[in-house]
């Protein structure tokens, strides 16, 4: 190691061990030191250390078992309890073919568990319908905002009144607001958020078609938006459920024409709003709902084909007013989708496009906007807003007058360039092989991406046959993302997650807020993303609050998983954890350091720490107006006072606060049993993939 790295790691395990209180359960004494924490959970992060499978190491090929758990974490979330037998009947080979093909796969058992989900089969104007903005619902009331004092109309914004007067002005919006959600049945578009995030873990957990959970999550992170941009809000379910799962493991090209059409990727990247500099705004009693980007004033509650609703979008003197500005607003071509569907999202930085090809791009694009965006918002081309002069795009000449098709082209160019092929097999090979993807694999991958017109099933049967990928070099060697490491406890301690909430709260703690990367580049797929000083206390924290039935929502019968070993036979819960977790596959070191700790810990009082309710930085006002400044990203951290403040607001203006039903009840034995599976969940071979 390094000596500055040395440094680094040293200053963060004192800085750990003066936090060391917060890992402690309150329930009953816990014994654990920094010993521990600072040898065990710092050498499972470093992204300089290395798999610790003995057996691994001193052996030229992987064991049959190893092959096979290798398999289950790089193409899915984890063995559960009996999955290393069940696939060693089956055989790999035919387990991997049934993954490649979900289509075949019985995943029914599945629905039952996402029913609490209903947005997840929701069209996009009934989830505008059923999770209204509160402002809608202000407007509707006849509330307004004044100066962003939060107030009825009726009260003068001026008028001179103490602090007890504001707050009960703000407290009578926030009833009232309140109050039109429950009575209409309605909720606030933040339940959408959980929504998704219940059903991604759910999905994780619990789906046998594992491979395209894997898929789904890789294909949006790699089509990244960010779920608090603006209308995003109301997009973002759509677009996983109908743009990115069902097209996971089909034809690329089909994958990011379908990506360039949504609507939610039309708003995150402005692609709606770009226009031709010479475009005519059409005359006619359309003209208004014609304009790019206009989001509408519908109704809170009320379908679109309601009588009425027309009606009552925006009065006409608005609806003339900002027609008056649109015609007044010069047009303009937006690049920002164009530069990242070439450096993000096909050719790469180094793909060998220049900044003559990113403009040329964004003029084909332009007239790719929306239909009726606040009722339901579909993808339209207008021809009035295109440029329909000649293009060249990396030396192809489009004619002039090609219409939509001008940017069609643009996406079969671009899908079909050999750039991209080495783009997208670099960053497979990375997801499922190794952060430093090798070069023959890559290589390999492009070619069947060339020679199959991009086939993702073709490319990733590729992978997992490879040499490259069943070697013990890479077995173990990737460093599990907060979800995954959620997503593959849960498993293999066969987690009963009736609620999600808590859990995605606590992936947000460890460093990785679902749905809420702000940038287009998605999370990083490295082992320093998730390597800091401030996540690695929370995944041993994750760890001993799921085994001891302290996240809302998430149960684990300990009792059955220990086989009814009693609790004072340290050694051998410690065995049977091991087995199940780890499926005795541990290095001499990390047994030796569990040893230890149970061996001569000391008991220390105290309380563990907790996620989180609300995985926001910002109050209501923020969320509600699809500020980005509203959620913080890891590049923004937000203060400890600043955050527990914001999130006590928002959950009382919004009314979010869910029960998520009465945890299991433990004694002080089994929370004894519970701490010791806890503590392996944070072993370097757990933490690792």
């Amino acid at each position: 190691m390094k000596p500055t790295k040395r440094i680094k790691i040293d200053t963060a395990a004192r800085r750990i061990n003066r936090r060391f209180r917060s890992i402690i359960t309150a329930a009953a004494p816990v014994l654990i030191t920094a010993t521990l924490v600072s040898s065990l959970l710092l050498s499972a992060l470093s992204p300089t250390a290395r798999s610790v499978s003995a057996d691994s190491k001193s052996k030229a090929i992987l064991k049959e078992d190893q092959k096979i758990i290798h398999l289950l974490n790089r193409a899915g979330y984890g063995p559960r309890p009996g999955d290393v037998e069940k696939v060693k009947r089956l055989g790999i080979d035919k387990y991997l073919d049934l993954q490649l093909h979900p289509d075949r796969i019985d995943d029914s058992a599945i629905e039952a568990r996402l029913s609490g989900y209903p947005s997840l089969k929701m069209s996009i104007a009934q989830i505008q319908e059923q999770y209204p903005l509160p402002q809608l619902i202000a407007r509707e009331l006849g509330l307004r905002q004044p100066n962003g004092q939060l107030q009825p109309k009726q009260n003068n914004p001026n008028a001179q009144g103490g602090a007890a007067e504001d707050e009960n002005q703000k407290r009578e919006y926030r009833q009232q607001i309140n109050a039109y959600y429950r009575s209409h049945d309605l909720k606030p578009p933040q339940f959408l958020l959980q929504e998704l995030q219940g059903q991604k873990l759910t999905r994780a957990i619990y789906s046998e078609r594992q491979l395209q959970e894997v898929m789904t999550d890789f294909w949006f992170n790699h089509f990244n938006i960010f779920w608090a941009k603006n209308a995003d809000r109301d997009l973002t379910t759509n677009y996983e459920m109908n743009v990115i799962r069902p097209n996971t493991m089909g034809k690329f090209k089909d994958l990011l024409m379908a990506t360039a059409k949504s609507p939610a990727m039309l708003v995150y990247l402005d692609n709606f709003q770009s226009t031709a500099p010479d475009a005519k705004v059409p005359q006619g009693p359309a003209r208004f709902n014609r304009r790019p980007g206009a989001f509408g004033n519908q109704r809170p509650g009320l379908r679109p084909n309601d009588p009425g609703v027309q009606g009552q979008r925006m009065p006409n003197q608005n609806q003339q007013q900002a027609a008056n500005q649109l015609r007044n607003r010069k047009p303009g071509i937006n690049e920002n989708y164009a530069r990242e569907i070439m450096e993000l999202h096909t050719l790469g930085v180094e793909g060998g496009y220049t900044q003559k090809d990113v403009q040329e791009v964004a003029r084909c694009l332009t007239g790719w906007t929306l239909d009726r965006p606040r009722q339901g918002s579909s993808f339209v081309f207008r021809p009035w807003m295109h440029d329909d002069g000649e293009k060249t795009v990396l030396g192809r000449k489009i004619p002039a007058g090609g219409g939509i098709k001008d940017g069609e082209m643009v996406i079969d160019v671009l899908a079909h360039h050999p750039s991209t092929a080495k783009f997208i097999s670099t960053k497979l090979v990375r997801r499922l092989v190794s952060d430093t993807p090798p070069q023959s694999l890559v290589d390999r991958v492009a070619s069947v991406y060339l020679k199959t017109d991009g086939d993702i099933r073709e490319m990733l049967r590729t992978i997992f046959t490879s040499n490259e990928f069943n070697s013990p070099e890479v077995y173990r060697a990737k460093i599990k993302s907060p979800f995954e490491l959620a997503a593959s406890a849960s498993r293999a301690l066969g987690a009963d997650l009736t609620n999600a909430q808590q859990t995605s709260q606590f992936i947000a703690k460890m460093g990785q807020p679902l749905y809420l990367y702000q940038a287009p580049t998605g999370y990083p797929d490295r082992a320093d993303q998730w390597v800091n000083t401030g996540s690695l206390l929370e995944r041993l924290n994750y760890g001993l609050a799921l085994t001891t039935n302290r996240l809302r929502g998430a149960s684990v019968d300990v009792k059955q998983l220990s086989l009814g070993i009693d609790n004072s036979d340290r050694a051998r819960v410690l065995d049977r954890a091991i087995a199940l977790l780890l499926k005795d596959d541990v290095s001499s070191q990390t047994r030796a350091v569990l040893e230890k700790q149970l061996k001569e810990g000391v008991p220390v009082k105290g309380e563990l720490g907790e996620a989180p309710r609300i995985p926001t930085g910002g109050d209501e006002d923020a969320m509600a107006s699809g500020s980005m400044e509203a959620l913080p990203s890891r590049n923004k951290p937000v203060g400890k006072a600043e955050k527990a403040a914001n999130t006590e607001r928002l959950e009382r203006r919004l009314g979010i606060r869910e029960d998520a039903g009465p945890q299991m009840a433990m004694s002080a034995a089994d929370i004894e049993i519970a701490r010791v599976f806890g503590l392996v969940l944070g072993s370097p071979e757990f933490q690792r993939r």
